[in-house]
Parts: structure tokens; C-alpha cells; sequence
């Protein structure tokens, strides 16, 4: 009989994990807005990228990203996630400058591996995304537009439901409140657009 409910206790909590890591494989970079909360919550990448990407002590100082004058290098990305772990803020938050790639291609076709292959370097400016300059716009908006950030489980399962509108304001207004749409946190960052793939992306060298 022991042996018996042992076995029962083990295929439940198998059954309990294979759920939870379901749940968090629809809140990676390129999963669909339905998987993150519905047709109508925005994907958010933008809003906390610096919070989970934040700048460390070895990274160079910012720099004038309007300065890019170097060679340009345009790469199509056929899909998400593009392969580049780390963009960084140029001066004044403007601009997105590449700060860390990831170094190697898992197999044919990974894409994770396409800014490696394409020859992507840190320090490198992101010049245009499908012909429009974004050398000048604010760090996070071009953030939201590219929507490509691969994200640990916590982080991600954080963002999902911040995304699904969990309860996070308990102040009383007066007015019956409820999960969802009400308690969904927003910005402007929800109005812009996420580009869709294929994408051109041009690079500038410093």
C-alpha cells in the first residue's frame, strides 16, 4: 500500500512540474501575444529591459550613437531570438548600442546563433530597423519594436504575469476591481508596433 501511494505521489508531482515548465516556455522571446495574457495585453519587452539587463562594471561608457560613422552591416533576421543577449542605452537613453553576442551556433539554422554567424560585434550601433532610423529614439521603444530578449525562467514567468494583469495595486478607489485588464500595468511602450519577421537590421561601427 505504501509503495502504492509513493508511485501516485510521484507521477503527480512529474505531472505538476511538466505544467509549470509548459507554462513558462509561452513567456520566451517570439511567443505569441495570446501565450503572454491574450490578444489584448501588450508583450512589454521595452518597459523593464534595463531591470533584467541592466549595465554591469566592466561595460565602456555610453557613447553618442548619432556619431556612428563606421561601415554598416545589414543583416536580415529570419526569426527570434536574434542571438544578441545584450543592447545597452547610448547617452541620454537614446540609441541601442550591442553589448554582449552570444558566441556560438547550437546547429544549422539555430537562431540564436544568427548574429554570430552574420558577424555581429559588441560596440556595434543599431542603425535602422526595416529602413527607419532608430540611431535617435529612446532605448526602450526600440526595445519594444525588436521584441527579441531570451529571458530566465523567473524573469520570464515574472513578466507573463505582469503582462496577464495579476493583482498588483491593492489600493481601494472606490470601485469594484477585479484581475485582468484593471490591474494589467501599462505604459505608452504599449503602443508601438512589434516588428515582424523577416527583419532588415542595419549596423553601424562606432
Amino acid at each position: 500500500m505504501a509503495r502504492s501511494r509513493t508511485s501516485a505521489l510521484s507521477v503527480a508531482v512529474a505531472l505538476g512540474c511538466t505544467a509549470v515548465a509548459y507554462n513558462l516556455s509561452a513567456a520566451f522571446v517570439g511567443s505569441s501575444p495570446q501565450l503572454r495574457g491574450g490578444p489584448a495585453v501588450a508583450r512589454g519587452v521595452g518597459t523593464d529591459y534595463l531591470l533584467r539587463n541592466g549595465p554591469k562594471d566592466v561595460d565602456p561608457p555610453a557613447v553618442d550613437t548619432s556619431k556612428a560613422a563606421g561601415a554598416t552591416v545589414d543583416i536580415e533576421f529570419k526569426k527570434r531570438p536574434f542571438g544578441i543577449a545584450r543592447y545597452v542605452p547610448g547617452v541620454g537613453g537614446k540609441g541601442a548600442v550591442v553589448r554582449d553576442v552570444t558566441q556560438k551556433t547550437r546547429y544549422p539554422g539555430d537562431p540564436q546563433g544568427q548574429a554570430f554567424v552574420a558577424g555581429v560585434q559588441a560596440d556595434w550601433v543599431l542603425k535602422s530597423v526595416n529602413g527607419q532610423d532608430v540611431s535617435g529614439m529612446d532605448f526602450f521603444v526600440i526595445m519594444q519594436m525588436l521584441d527579441d530578449e531570451v529571458m530566465d525562467p523567473v524573469a520570464a514567468m515574472s513578466l507573463n504575469l505582469k503582462a496577464s494583469g495579476v493583482k498588483t495595486d491593492l489600493r481601494n478607489d472606490g470601485a469594484e476591481r477585479t484581475q485582468g485588464e484593471k490591474f494589467a500595468i501599462t505604459s505608452d511602450l504599449d503602443k508601438v508596433a512589434v516588428v515582424d519577421m523577416p527583419a532588415k537590421l542595419v549596423y553601424q561601427q562606432m
